[in-house]
């Protein structure tokens, strides 16, 4: 049933039991206007079959007395004596024989009319009319009995249906009602849904209903402002507190806490463990702040992360700051128990005081944040207070981020090449391909700004491939030239973890019509020896075409090498730290020594970096060092720099070599060749 326009549910339930009493009158009054009507029809109809049945009867009696020679006024006369409203007589040229004037046909009305033909010469005809007068009043009659009956009826029936309808719709009242508040405990509705009828069905339903839409209610509560795991308040939870905290000018300490440690616990034995260590992990923390409470207001712990939790002390000074995170962290001095293992956490903390770091709820969280990221940074166990600094930090390094996207794409990015020289020779034989960018307002940004950036947002991926597809074309038109010159490329430990890198770097290769052997790629030793098998897999196909493989910073990790040797890789390099310190310190001087020592027995070569100095050079070529890379021979350089480098030497060691012979040589018309195709290039400055 639908609502009245513009009626609400109220007047939609009161106008109910009087529309039903109205339906029940207009059926009545229906029902009696047919009966009435019928009535009056059938008495009409009956009237006039007699009245016509008389006249006609008078009018065969009149035409045979005249048939018989009596006179026709005096038949006339006769059947008007009989009760004949009219009667007269026609000749046969329908001239009037005796009677009076036929009525006009307005006269005529409420008469039946019978004629007769006459049997005398010359024809005729007899007609009469009798009255329905009599008919009409008993119609009259039995039309004023029946609205009496009908009068009667009415006010018997209709009280009645108005009691009936106000007992039908009190049920549908009380459910009414009880919808409206949608509540399962409603002494109506429960009413209702004793009955043993359709009303009782659809009360007991929607009791079902109300129960589970509570249900419901109660689990999207939850699930909006409770993490299901700890049962702690979510991250929506602590920002709507937070913000109704700092609407309200209360001043407020946040902190931060990340749990280090759980990924090995997934790793180790299994996410239902890891889920095990952070529930301890959240009453651990709870017990050790909120527990034990703090000065000032509330404390409020909630879980705000895959592995962070976040506490908030309403109304706290950095004092009391200061205590709840020394709380936190000696609450994990103690390793947690875990399916009868004992693991150990550890927490890193970042700590936000409103308003001095914020005084809305998302400027506060930003500022605990940085804070955080800078403890992450320091290691585990560390804390850290939010600051200006810390804030200007973590926007410039977004900032950059953006940036440096724009950068790959727009090809502000450049490399420079480094030469690599060989120690017997002096020659150049390769050089290390160095990512550089020149901004476009800020000049030219180092690598060690942006390339840690690219490595936290994932845009290493993009600059590796960059560098990769650089290097090679180089080396193409460098070998077109006739300046073979073997380029080293690092490989950050994210591309090598891609299983497609093999594939990767032989398609850059062949697109660029480059010879891998031009190709060196430069492998730091902990991203080999995170995964050594893998790391084989996705070097082997790459050497098996010709690409060199290096293992770069050797000496800085922690190798097992019995799993180095199974890597596939031609070239060590000698991290620039121990080559600095081999001079003065003899622990650097004997690790140099032994690693040198060690590529000679493995049968590869070795790249010293770092090489500032001719002491340097003297003392790594002495103990069988292959290459030599550093200031000593040149800084990284533009590319043309380094052709044009390499030609001034070329033509340096050309003047020697005719120097020597004493004449014109081949030697110097091969230098007079190279200074008129571009002698004239300034060296760079060693």
């Amino acid at each position: 049933m639908s609502l009245p326009n513009g009626a609400s549910g109220a007047g939609w339930r009161r106008a109910l039991p009087v529309r039903f009493t109205g339906l029940v009158a207009l059926l009545l009054a229906a029902l009696a206007g047919g009966v009435l009507a019928a009535t009056s029809l059938e008495i009409r109809s009956a009237a006039e079959e007699r009245a016509l049945r008389a006249a006609s009867r008078a009018a065969l009696e009149g035409a045979g007395a005249i048939a018989r020679g009596a006179d026709p006024a005096a038949a006339v006369i006769d059947i008007r004596a009989a009760g004949a409203a009219f009667a007269y007589a026609l000749d046969g040229d329908g001239a009037l024989l005796a009677g009076g004037e036929p009525p006009r046909q307005t006269e005529a009305a409420g008469l039946v009319w019978a004629s007769q033909a006459l049997d005398r010469p010359g024809g005729g005809a007899l007609r009469v009319a009798m009255s329905l007068g009599e008919a009409s009043a008993e119609v009259g009659r039995v039309l004023s009995a029946g609205l009496v009956a009908a009068l009667i009826v009415f006010a018997l029936a209709l009280p009645l249906a108005a009691t009936l309808a106000a007992r039908a719709v009190a049920p549908l009242r009380a459910l009414s009602s009880a919808v409206r508040r949608a509540s399962a405990n409603d002494p109506g509705l429960r009413r209702a849904a004793a009955r043993r009828d359709h009303v009782g069905a659809l009360a007991r339903a929607h009791l079902d209903l109300s129960r589970r839409l509570a249900s419901s209610d109660a689990a999207v509560r939850r699930l909006t402002h409770d993490d299901a795991l700890t049962g702690l308040p979510n991250l929506e939870a602590l920002r709507r507190r937070l913000a109704e905290r700092l609407q309200m000018g209360e001043s407020a300490v946040l902190l931060r806490i990340e749990i280090n440690g759980l990924g090995r616990v997934a790793i180790g034995l299994g996410e239902a463990a890891s889920d095990q260590a952070l529930v301890a992990a959240a009453e651990r923390l709870r017990d050790a702040t909120i527990r034990s409470g703090a000065e000032g207001g509330a404390l409020t712990l909630a879980r705000t992360g895959e592995a962070e939790f976040s506490l908030l002390a309403e109304r706290a000074t950095r004092e009391a700051g200061d205590a709840l995170a020394r709380r936190a962290l000696a609450a994990f001095d103690a390793p947690v128990c875990v399916e009868e293992q004992a693991v150990a956490l550890s927490l890193c903390i970042g700590v936000a005081a409103a308003p001095l770091h914020g005084d809305e709820a998302g400027a506060l969280m930003r500022s605990a944040s940085a804070a955080l990221a800078s403890a992450r940074a320091a290691g585990p166990l560390s804390v850290r207070w939010a600051g200006a600094a810390l804030n200007d930090d973590a926007y410039g390094r977004l900032r950059m981020e953006q940036e440096l996207r724009h950068a790959i794409a727009a090809g502000e990015l450049e490399l420079h090449y480094q030469p690599q020289i060989e120690l017997a020779s002096g020659k150049p034989l390769g050089a290390e391909a160095l990512a550089r960018w020149r901004h476009p307002t800020r000049g030219m940004i180092p690598p060690d700004r942006f390339i840690p950036v690219a490595e936290e947002c994932g845009l290493v991926e993009a600059l590796g491939r960059f560098v990769l597809e650089t290097a090679a074309r180089q080396a193409a038109a460098w070998a077109g030239l006739g300046f073979r010159l073997r380029i080293a490329v690092n490989v950050s430990a994210i591309q090598l973890r891609n299983p497609a890198f093999a594939e990767t770097a032989l398609a850059i290769l062949r697109e660029a019509d480059c010879d891998p052997s031009l190709i060196e790629l430069e492998i730091t030793e902990s991203a080999a020896m995170a995964d050594a098998d893998h790391a084989a897999r996705q070097l082997a196909p790459l050497r098996a075409q010709g690409v060199r493989i290096a293992i770069d910073d050797f000496g800085t990790g922690y190798s097992n090498l019995a799993s180095l040797t199974q890597l596939p890789f031609d070239v060590i390099k000698i991290d620039r730290g121990f080559v600095r310190d081999a001079l003065e310190h003899p622990n650097a001087r004997m690790v140099v020594a032994a690693v040198l020592g060690l590529a000679g027995n493995l049968g590869v070569e070795t790249v010293a970096e770092g090489v500032e100095t001719e002491e340097q050079r003297a003392f790594v070529a002495a103990h069988g060092c292959t290459y030599g890379q550093g200031y000593l021979f040149s800084r990284p350089v533009p590319a043309e720099s380094l052709l044009a480098w390499r030609r001034n030497q070329l033509v340096a060691e050309l003047r020697r070599m005719a120097g020597a012979a004493g004449g014109r040589t081949a030697s110097e018309a091969a230098l007079e060749a190279m200074e008129a195709g571009g002698g004239r290039e300034r060296a760079w400055p060693a």
